[in-house]
């Protein structure tokens, strides 16, 4: 008879190995709340940090604010919330959602707390505070000199006493350029990380918005050269104006603009389009998704950005439609502001305007067109952009900061 051998249970000092281990993984995954005011729909930027982060181990939780016109969000890699408001706009807007943040900060279980731009600093650094718990700061912008801010020195003094007590208080904080980076080494003594925001090489496909995005190829002619003009915030000194008004200087059976997006300048624009009579030459399209976005770019023949240098935020800033423009092979027409120079020069991908006289703006593009070997040299150099400017590399940057701030969080 063939004996069966009883199969021994294991030891109990090894069950308590494996739970240990199973225990010092949970522990060793760092939960990461992320917050931000926007609706998180148009956010490319938090998107691709919370993505990264998830990426590389961390549990993510991304808070932002959904406001009446607010678009759907499609579902993602890691969880989010989005936060309803009463106020939609101006300063109860900002009091309010800080209100709102702040308790549901405070009882999120989070490791680490990354608050994007000063408006959600309040709360994401007292909940960070009163948890003793890590907080780090992704300021998008040198926010003291937002064009929202003009000509409000009440509204302005508030947000400089809140930007002057955050930032002496807040370890690691990165922005979007070199430029402002020693803008806020000089106000604050204090050297911060620049991490750009630039398009992934490589990304998925998305067959989400298919209706939509078929209905938005319906407005773009097929027959003509289109020009582009595109972001989230088209505000005040971005050039909108100047550049419908320039419209009127090109050939309506040659040229079509798409302005996309949104901002505080839309209605006056698109008043502007029906008082000049340029609704055949103009297509206005709403905020849209960024899956939806990249595909609406690649339409396009040429990407405009024609911030004013009156303003510092624009002066030194990097606006993320330039490198939509470039990965979307489309050579730029730009303003003349200092880290708008340095890509386009490096890569010899396009040409400035030196003034924002409408009849200089469409004189430009039609010199730029007038060129057809040089115009598909600049393209053809769109893809050294690619290649070299991509979030695949740019987010080592990120890895890195939060690396770092896992060793210093022992100190909390």
């Amino acid at each position: 008879m063939v004996m069966l051998q009883k199969k021994s249970a294991m030891p109990l000092s090894a069950l308590f190995k494996t739970l240990l281990k199973l225990a010092k993984v949970q522990t060793m995954t760092k939960r990461v709340v992320v917050s931000v005011i926007s609706d998180l729909v148009t956010d490319q930027r938090v998107h691709k940090v919370c993505q990264t982060l998830h990426e590389q181990g961390f549990k993510i939780l991304l808070i932002g604010s959904r406001r009446r016109d607010s678009l759907a969000l499609a579902g993602r890699s890691y969880p989010t919330r989005r936060i309803g408001l009463l106020f939609q706009r101006k300063f109860p807007f900002y009091a309010e959602f800080n209100i709102r943040l702040f308790l549901r900060l405070l009882f999120a279980r989070a490791d680490i707390y990354l608050g994007n731009d000063l408006d959600v600093m309040p709360a994401t650094w007292l909940a960070a505070r009163l948890k003793k718990k890590p907080v780090v700061y992704d300021t998008h912008e040198y926010y003291m000199a937002m064009a929202g801010l003009d000509n409000k020195p009440f509204i302005r003094k508030i947000w400089k006493w809140i930007e002057s007590f955050i930032f002496p208080r807040v370890q690691h904080i990165y922005t979007i350029c070199d430029s402002f980076c020693e803008l806020y080494k000089k106000d604050y003594g204090k050297n911060l990380i620049a991490v750009r925001n630039l398009p992934y090489l490589h990304f998925p496909e998305t067959s989400l918005y298919q209706s939509l995005l078929q209905e938005i190829e319906q407005q773009i002619p097929k027959d003509k050269k289109i020009l582009i003009f595109q972001g989230a915030g088209i505000n005040p000194h971005r050039g909108a104006e100047e550049l419908v008004m320039a419209m009127k200087y090109l050939d309506p059976e040659q040229y079509h603009l798409l302005i996309v997006g949104g901002g505080d300048i839309f209605p006056l624009v698109r008043r502007l389009i029906l008082e000049e009579h340029l609704s055949d030459r103009i297509s206005i399209i709403p905020k849209l998704p960024f899956e939806v976005l990249r595909s609406v770019t690649r339409k396009a023949q040429l990407g405009l950005s024609l911030d004013k240098a009156g303003n510092i935020n624009h002066r030194y800033g990097l606006p993320n439609k330039i490198f939509d423009y470039l990965h979307a092979g489309l050579p730029v027409l730009v303003s003349r502001l200092v880290e708008l120079e340095k890509v386009v020069n490096h890569y010899n991908v396009g040409s400035f305007i030196d003034s924002h006289e409408p009849k200089h703006i469409a004189d430009c593009i039609e010199k730029i067109f007038e060129d057809p070997i040089r115009l598909n040299l600049w393209k053809k150099n769109t893809e050294r952009v690619r290649q070299e400017l991509n979030w695949e590399n740019e987010s080592k940057i990120i890895i890195d900061i939060f690396k770092q701030v896992e060793r210093d969080s022992v100190t909390y």
